[in-house]
């Protein structure tokens, strides 16, 4: 007869010393058993919860602590408002400085009282953990707290030009990066403090009338894998129990756009310009994107692009957006009234564009060149004369047919308007795909059709004056009336 052993019975202090090294050890195990959330609006305490959205910036941290020696970790995260960042961040915040000594953490918001805020968040976390995973917090400030125990301080602090500068930091958690006023000064003057291995996470809400913003182009660099910085998205729907029902019962009584804004349902919708002030209808738009493929042929490293051939006895048009090719970019495309053909784009120079433009020009049997007859253009123009183009646009007033080139000046707003009914018609093919992604930053601010801040308008600026030149192809002469549609 085999007698069962009993299990030896842990002493409270064995128990409480295994439990301190497994929080220490593994992030998910300290936030999954001894963080507490405080839900002022469901009035109740609750445990962290390991969404699958949050396990992402866990175990991006986790791998970052384990990793010796540590190298820097970039992270920003767009997301939707109440899916857990905020106190999955404060918990992080707690995390490090209880378990690890001479670490010094900086919590940075828009303005010093929501700074002070994220703090309290942390603070709450440490006065509700047990007695034996609980540090005395000296100093314990507005701005400030402090573990005697590890050494280690927590530091809120308002986003400001010289915000960080000059100071050594373990870790940065900036909150709501997009509302921050001096985000990129900032930024900069903290980075250096992370260079020697440092974690920075900046968490936000899209502000959607701003294109330009820092955290916009931090994204966007990093979405192209060019600054090193791991970009996550968070949208409504990530927070389990969600559904189109609740979607609709959060955002009720707010205008459209700011529920795009605060509560996105993609990322598209997100970081594009609100749909109740874009100039073309998203829905036509995304049938046009699901209808993008990819060129045939590229050429010049990309700058040029081919999806059809030239087919000779076509009524081409070559539009051309010409730029100095030092800030804008510039945009040709060669196009018939059923699709477009091919086009250039970049930042080149003028003489690289000419070379570019005429050899497609005789590529494609002499299209009518339409090009726009600003500042870079008139000298784009002499450039193309120079070396033998001679089909081109003229507008109805120059009779003489003195001056080549499509002249935008008070026509915009008409050639927009004709060019946006044109796009809802469908009346042609667009298979560029950067050309119609363009088009959701196009809005109407301030009662004019213009990119949103931050964006270009040369993509549709160039589809505007193609179909132009598209209507003089077909009337033999131009005039800014009425487009006549295909069924």
């Amino acid at each position: 007869m085999v007698v069962a052993q009993a299990l030896p019975v842990l002493k409270e202090e064995e128990f409480f010393d295994i439990e301190w090294r497994k929080s220490q050890k593994n992030l998910l195990y300290y936030l999954t058993h001894y963080v507490l959330i405080q839900d002022r609006v469901e009035q109740e305490i609750s445990s962290w919860q390991p969404w699958a959205h949050l396990l992402q910036l866990v175990n991006l941290v986790q791998k970052w602590y384990d990793t010796h020696p540590r190298e820097p970790l970039y992270i920003i995260v767009f997301k939707s408002r109440q899916v857990g960042a905020s106190t999955t961040l404060s918990g992080i915040a707690n995390w490090l400085i209880t378990f690890n000594s001479h670490t010094k953490g900086i919590l940075q918001s828009k303005g010093a009282i929501e700074a002070n805020e994220m703090l309290s968040r942390s603070r709450y976390i440490n006065q509700h953990h047990p007695d034996f995973l609980r540090l005395k917090a000296q100093p314990d400030q507005d701005d400030t707290m402090g573990f005697n125990a590890t050494e280690s301080i927590l530091i809120a602090l308002p986003s400001t030009e010289d915000a960080g500068r000059s100071t050594d930091a373990t870790f940065i958690f900036n909150d709501e990066w997009e509302k921050h006023k001096n985000a990129k000064e900032s930024f900069a003057a903290m980075k250096p403090a992370m260079a020697k291995g440092g974690l920075f996470i900046g968490a936000t809400t899209v502000n959607k009338i701003d294109m330009e913003s820092f955290p916009k182009l931090i994204w966007e660099e990093a979405k192209r894998g060019v600054n090193g910085f791991i970009p996550l998205f968070w949208d409504y729907f990530v927070v389990p129990g969600r559904t189109e029902q609740t979607y609709q019962r959060d955002i009720k009584g707010i205008p459209e756009w700011l529920a795009e804004q605060e509560f996105p349902r993609n990322e598209k919708e997100a970081l594009s310009a609100p749909k109740t002030l874009n100039y073309f209808q998203y829905e036509i738009l995304e049938k046009y994107l699901q209808r993008c493929r990819d060129p045939l042929e590229t050429r010049y490293g990309g700058i040029v692009r081919i999806w059809r051939p030239a087919i000779t006895n076509r009524k081409d048009v070559f539009a051309v957006d010409p730029s100095e090719g030092q800030d804008d970019p510039s945009v040709g495309i060669i196009g018939d009234a059923v699709e477009d053909k091919a086009c250039y784009y970049g930042k080149i120079s003028l003489d690289e564009q000419a070379k570019i433009i005429f050899g497609l020009y005789n590529e494609y049997n002499q299209p009518l060149m339409a090009v726009e007859r600003n500042a870079s253009g008139l000298t784009l123009i002499e450039k193309l004369k120079n070396l033998g183009v001679t089909n081109w646009y003229y507008g109805i007033e120059d009779k003489g047919k003195k001056k080549p080139g499509f002249w935008t000046g008070p026509n915009r707003k008409l050639i927009l308007t004709q060019y946006a009914e044109s796009v809802r018609l469908q009346q042609r093919e667009m298979p560029i795909k950067d050309c119609i992604e363009q088009h959701y930053f196009f809005a109407e601010i301030n009662g004019k059709a213009q990119a949103v801040r931050g964006k270009h308008d040369d993509w549709v600026m160039c589809e505007a004056i193609l179909g132009q030149g598209l209507k003089m192809n077909q009337r033999g002469d131009v005039g800014m009336g009425t487009v006549k549609y295909r069924g």
